[in-house]
């Protein structure tokens, strides 16, 4: 009688093979992913050096802030109590203000209304002033100056701009002024008034600065 003997060693050889190749199969994948981190880790740490060779500076970029007139005091050359006019919201449009004499002026008595200008940025490279002129006779009621001025201790104010065009358009006009400076306190805006009526008015509407981000 004969035993006949099975040997899957066929079957066996297969799967180890299969095993082999599963394991090899895994080993590339992980080899693979840690190159994958690998080179992720250097590129963070080119774009670090670069950033860091660069010092990590981002340019200035060119802005403007807008403010309203709102706000604007009048002022004589010993302050508000010398001053020959009254600054007012304006109607119509209410967030205008008007300039409205109770006396004639000249260029000699100084009179000014000043606007405070929050400027949170860097350099200052120009101001613009839109407004308007109520006059029967063109010229003899006018902005005489326009001035820019830093303050930090209440006691003084530095002008960093002082522009003496006679600004005399009559009806609605805007107009810039350049600038080139940067601020080290707060900013204000003075406009000198000459009135040669008091029955003239000068109203005024948007200020804007134009300067550099901080």
């Amino acid at each position: 009688m004969m035993l006949k003997v099975y040997r899957p060693r066929t079957a066996l050889t297969r799967i180890g093979a299969g095993l082999v190749l599963c394991l090899v199969a895994s080993l590339l994948a992980a080899g693979s992913s840690a190159g994958a981190t690998e080179r992720a880790r250097g590129d963070a740490a080119q774009q670090a050096q670069t950033a860091g060779s660069s010092g990590g500076v981002v340019a200035a970029v060119p802005v403007q802030a807008r403010y309203s007139p709102l706000g604007a005091t009048a002022n004589g050359p010993s302050g508000p109590a010398t001053a020959r006019f009254t600054a007012t919201p304006y109607c119509c449009p209410s967030t205008a203000v008007v300039l409205t004499p109770s006396q004639v002026s000249t260029e000699t008595d100084f009179q000014w209304a000043i606007l405070g200008l929050p400027w949170d940025n860097t350099s200052i490279s120009s101001v613009s002033v839109c407004y308007a002129i109520s006059t029967a006779v063109t010229g003899r009621t006018y902005l005489s100056q326009t001035r820019l001025t830093d303050m930090t201790l209440p006691n003084s104010a530095t002008v960093m701009l002082d522009d003496g065009t006679d600004r005399t358009a009559v009806g609605p006009a805007c107009y810039t002024v350049p600038a080139s400076f940067t601020p080290t306190g707060s900013v204000a805006l003075g406009l000198k008034v000459v009135f040669g009526s008091t029955s003239d008015r000068i109203t005024i509407g948007l200020v804007s600065l134009s300067g550099l981000s901080a």
